[in-house]
């Protein structure tokens, strides 16, 4: 499978993903009319759909299997996933998103900040329902993570973390989003708990392989690919795991490396300085290999799981996710 042609993992929860895109598109009606304008803003191409179809494809390994409660855990942590977005673009001052204006460019900050509530809460409410209060508690500690996790980025001091503290921050900034996808289907679905273990482990390995390939794009991608600029990070002084190897891979003076990667208001000159510096190490490389380790380990929690097809899905998804190149 290449990133360009993830279509078979999806083919198997085509139905639920067509259910889910009405659901989204229809998000903001009846609401207050700015809020109406940005959800139809935001979920005029929704994107790849990935954690719901991670949802869908989880709660098959249940004896309740996939129907109306999955669909509603799937838009609940969709609209998690898209208020959080939201969020980060205004943190960020994006004025991109998948090639798209984000909301506060379109609108302002104030709006952005008031949408992302309002998606936050219409998650909220969508879990409330759910019949399993272990779900529920999920889908809210999700959203504590998520915050545990930008706040840790954006409070941390200037200077070069290390690659524990790098994935304790992605754990809970992205896997943790990956990993109540898989598990909390699997418990909507009465899965069996070591399948509901399983998934578990493979939705939080995902995860973390999804975001270091996320940040090593942010440095060697393509700007049309990926929908935004490429070295945002480095701009926004916001080492990730590249850039740790970077420096750890230097002959030289680590620590000025370390300063000028960490240093804010760089002028876009020194960014493309520093992006060539670390493609020249093997900081890269180090990166993609580290992903790959998680892939690797997302697959063997997948051989605790019956053999079926959407087993073989789920390790579809492992490799798209590790070969992307948006």
């Amino acid at each position: 499978m290449t990133a360009g042609a993830p279509a078979g993992f999806y083919g198997l929860v085509e139905g639920e993903l067509e259910e889910l895109r009405r659901r989204l598109h229809d998000v903001g009606r009846g609401a207050h009319p700015t809020f109406a304008a940005a959800a139809m803003h935001l979920f005029a191409t929704p994107g790849k759909l990935l954690r719901p179809t991670l949802v869908f494809l989880s709660a098959r390994f249940g004896a309740a299997g996939a129907g109306g409660m999955t669909l509603d855990l799937a838009e609940s942590l969709e609209l998690v996933h898209t208020a959080s977005l939201v969020h980060d673009d205004i943190v960020d001052r994006a004025a991109l998103r998948r090639n798209v204006p984000t909301v506060n460019a379109v609108w302002d900050q104030d709006v952005a900040l008031i949408v992302g509530d309002y998606l936050f809460a219409k998650a909220y409410a969508l879990a409330a329902v759910l019949p399993k209060p272990e779900v529920i508690a999920m889908v809210a500690q999700t959203v504590f993570a998520l915050c545990d996790g930008e706040l840790t980025e954006i409070s941390a001091p200037a200077r070069m973390p290390n690659e524990s503290e790098y994935l304790e921050r992605i754990e809970l900034k992205t896997a943790s989003l990956y990993a109540a996808c898989c598990q909390g289907a699997a418990i909507l679905a009465d899965a069996e708990p070591e399948h509901v273990a399983a998934l578990g482990a493979y939705g939080t390995n995902i995860g973390l392989a999804f975001q270091i390939t996320d940040d090593v794009l942010d440095l060697v991608g393509d700007e049309g690919d990926l929908g935004k600029e490429v070295g945002r990070d480095l701009a926004e002084a916001m080492p990730t795991l590249p850039m740790i190897y970077a420096v750890a891979d230097m002959d030289g003076d680590r620590r000025e490396l370390s300063r000028r990667i960490v240093a804010p208001d760089k002028s876009p000159g020194e960014v493309r300085e520093l992006l060539a510096a670390i493609r020249a190490s093997g900081g890269i490389e180090r990166a993609r290999e580290r992903a790959r380790g998680f892939h690797d380990a997302a697959v063997e929690a997948l051989g605790r799981l019956p053999e079926r097809p959407e087993r073989d899905a789920l390790r579809d998804v492992a490799d798209f996710v590790l070969a992307r190149e948006r």
